[in-house]
């Protein structure tokens, strides 16, 4: 063989190398604030941080919410993980007509289990997960559900070159109802189940392709939410951002924009702000 073809072997392996690293490292092109089918490998960690602010509408009083969240997820197998959330909320209602909420919220765990797996490319992937869990009544009054809410899930992931693409559905029934004196501000805080409908779309902006060198990948993310609570309530909500993924983390910035809305028994989302970086241990 060749000098020559040596060289151009071993660039095209250290590529392969940095798009698989890419595919299934810190992120695995998981969308900002949706589910993905992705998993860490096996024995990994990682470890989430994002901040949510997001105003809402409530019987002509606007509501601020921010929320702090800390999601760990472990790799149990190479097709297993769990997690926990453990979120930190604030709300504040800028009239002054009700007392101000802050501390812990509900703590959510959960297991994810990647029961299909077709890579068709070094880059390219098609997945099928199932995942549940339970959020736990552990928030402040206020904060809180006030039950144990168990919640199941279907995402299918497909990555195909340059494009991303997750689809999620998952049903939460509520076992009981916030007794807040605003009352039930985001969806899932009242007494009535919840389906949550999930889509979102990437698109690799820089590089073009990968190579040997390529450190990173930044991609532009539009997600979409509907969800639907068995009282009637209603509301879709689209969310435009920009997320940049390394090998070993990532970071992420969306804005969260009211599409449509059929709601009178919670808040009406007015818009939101989102940032987050994650890390893989």
């Amino acid at each position: 063989m060749s000098s020559t073809n040596r060289t151009r072997r071993a660039v095209a392996l250290a590529g392969l190398m940095a798009v698989g690293t890419c595919v299934n490292g810190a992120a695995g092109q998981e969308a900002n604030l949706s589910v993905a089918a992705t998993q860490p490998a096996k024995g990994s960690i990682t470890w989430r941080e994002q901040v949510r602010f997001t105003r809402y509408e409530l019987s002509d009083r606007d509501i601020d919410q921010l929320v702090v969240n800390t999601r760990l997820t472990l790799g149990l197998t190479g097709a297993v993980s769990a997690w926990a959330d453990v979120p930190v909320i604030a709300e504040r209602d800028r009239s002054d007509m009700a007392p101000n909420n802050n501390g812990l919220g509900d703590v959510s765990l959960g297991l994810k289990w990647r029961f299909w797996q077709h890579d068709t490319g070094a880059i390219e992937t098609k997945r099928l997960a199932a995942f549940g869990g339970v959020s736990l009544p552990t928030g402040e009054e206020g904060l809180s559900s006030d039950g144990f809410d168990p919640f199941v899930g279907l995402v299918y992931t497909m990555v195909h070159g340059r494009h991303g693409v997750n689809a999620s559905a998952r049903y939460r029934v509520n076992t009981d109802g916030t007794d807040a004196a605003l009352g039930p501000i985001g969806a899932g805080m009242g007494s009535a189940d919840l389906l949550t409908l999930e889509t979102s779309y990437l698109y690799r902006i820089s590089p073009a392709s990968y190579a040997a060198e390529t450190s990173g990948s930044l991609y532009g993310v539009v997600e979409s939410f509907v969800d639907y609570e068995t009282n009637g309530d209603a509301e879709w909500r689209i969310a435009p951002g920009l997320l940049w993924e390394a090998r070993r983390w990532a970071a992420e910035v969306s804005v969260i924009l009211p599409a449509a809305s059929d709601i009178e028994e919670r808040a009406e989302t007015e818009f939101g702000l989102v940032a987050g970086i994650r890390v893989l241990f």
